[in-house]
């Protein structure tokens, strides 16, 4: 994988707000499956953004979408889903 790739991160809120944000891969296939789960398990989500920290309560939060998705995913992930709306 290369380091200079970039994934989008979409944060919706309980309130239907929505933030979208831009950034390159923040760690290796090897690492993403812990830093996940250490970031879950956090009461907040930071994002340092433009010289702007977000500090996002998780308990605000109803759902957030990471696109590419990384190879290596924790093993309680479905895998070959199918979005259907």
């Amino acid at each position: 994988m290369s380091m200079m790739a970039e994934r989008w991160m979409e944060i919706t809120f309980t309130s239907g707000k929505r933030m979208r944000f831009k950034f390159p891969v923040q760690a290796t296939d090897a690492s993403v499956v812990e830093r996940t789960e250490e970031i879950l398990l956090q009461p907040s989500i930071t994002v340092n953004a433009e010289g702007v920290l977000y500090v996002l309560p998780t308990s605000a939060i109803e759902m957030i979408t990471v696109t590419p998705a990384p190879k290596k995913l924790p093993r309680t992930v479905i895998r070959a889903a199918k979005l259907v709306q």
